[in-house]
């Protein structure tokens, strides 16, 4: 016997010290709101009743006792007008105001501390991004830099970024909260937190490889990708796979961008993500087959840049796209701008057969 005491005490202190933790603080409140209002009204009627005080006093004197306000313009003077207050408003009410003071004060607590670790839900987000897992490695930096892109592009900077991932159960770096970046802890995958995450409204959703040196994690982003689509089949959404071929399958189930995880380059992230199709050819790039960018050392003497393209084309070396001059780049110039330089960055066709030399001379005639 006396141990179950013992547990049964042990049990109801629990419940007593854990009551706060309760999500249903609505109930809570209206209860102790109800009290409140019964207990007035009961001290109203006795101040009607046994102090002469029309209804308007009445309430006016409940009011002011049971915010300890006391201006003493009305109080009550018999005995059992005394003995109404004390019972209603002394013994009950003033207690009821101040634990619901308590109960505002914990669940502005409580708010606080799921907003910071990632367990808020939000409720009507507008059109947003969602960025859905983090790199393995260094994840704080890649998304610093991610963020920051995104909200430097004008078709994205107006839109909020959230984040869903178990890095951040502790809450998000100082250099995210800082770019006012919302977040979510938990795992997509798991059928449950991708529900909370308001995926309906998304305008772009990321979903970045787990790891990306791990086939493993494609089958992973696969799974995430199909809900994804079951929940928002309007989304623009981006995805990152490991494997190139396991690319169409992601086109196939719904993606409208797939490109290999780039952990040093967000930036070309963010531009597929805005000019779907471009991140084929940026790829392309870094490949040893098919069209790559060239260095030629030429000498352009003021010359328009409409005339370097004309040329390029004419002599079929290629597409310019910059040139230098010295250590300075100049991309993409306007048609008619004057260019001197000592080089130029051209790009050129897979097995292309012309040197530095015949590119200046070109320029030279």
């Amino acid at each position: 016997m006396f141990f179950w005491t013992q547990a049964a005490l042990k049990q109801y202190k629990k419940r007593r010290l854990t009551k706060h933790l309760s999500t249903d603080i609505y109930r809570r409140v209206s209860k102790l709101f109800l009290a409140m209002f019964i207990l007035i009204a009961i001290n109203s009627i006795g101040m009607i009743f046994f102090e002469k005080m029309t209804p308007g006093d009445a309430i006016w004197l409940s009011f002011t006792t049971i915010t300890t306000v006391g201006y003493g313009d009305f109080s009550p003077s018999t005995l059992a007008g005394r003995a109404v207050t004390i019972l209603t408003m002394y013994g009950f009410a003033i207690t009821i105001l101040s634990l619901l003071a308590a109960e505002v004060i914990e669940w502005r607590l409580v708010k606080t501390e799921k907003k910071k670790k990632g367990y808020w839900e939000w409720k009507g987000m507008p059109e947003h991004i969602q960025i859905i897992n983090t790199p393995s490695v260094d994840a704080e930096r890649y998304l610093s830099r991610l963020v920051h892109e995104l909200y430097d592009t004008p078709s994205l900077n107006d839109l909020p970024v959230q984040i869903l991932t178990r890095k951040f159960s502790n809450g998000l770096p100082e250099s995210l909260e800082k770019l006012k970046v919302l977040h979510r802890t938990g795992a997509a995958e798991d059928g449950v937190v991708i529900h909370k995450v308001n995926l309906h409204t998304a305008k772009h959703i990321i979903i970045l490889a787990r790891d990306a040196t791990d086939s493993i994690s494609d089958s992973v982003t696969f799974d995430i990708l199909s809900q994804a689509i079951k929940i928002n089949p309007t989304a623009n959404i981006l995805v990152e796979a490991v494997l190139d071929e396991n690319r169409q399958r992601f086109i196939d189930v719904g993606a409208n961008v797939v490109l290999r995880p780039i952990r040093a380059y967000p930036e070309m992230l963010v531009r597929a993500l805005c000019h779907p199709g471009t991140e084929r050819l940026l790829e392309n790039f870094f490949e040893a087959h098919g069209d790559s960018i060239h260095k030629f050392t030429c000498t352009l003497d003021n010359i328009e840049w409409k005339e370097v393209v004309m040329t390029c084309v004419e002599h079929n070396f290629g597409t310019p796209i910059a040139y230098f001059n010295g250590v300075e780049l100049n991309s993409h110039p306007a048609f008619d701008a004057k260019c001197t330089g000592d080089s130029i960055a051209i790009v050129v066709k897979e097995g292309y057969a012309f040197t530095s030399e015949q590119v200046n001379a070109a320029f030279s005639q």
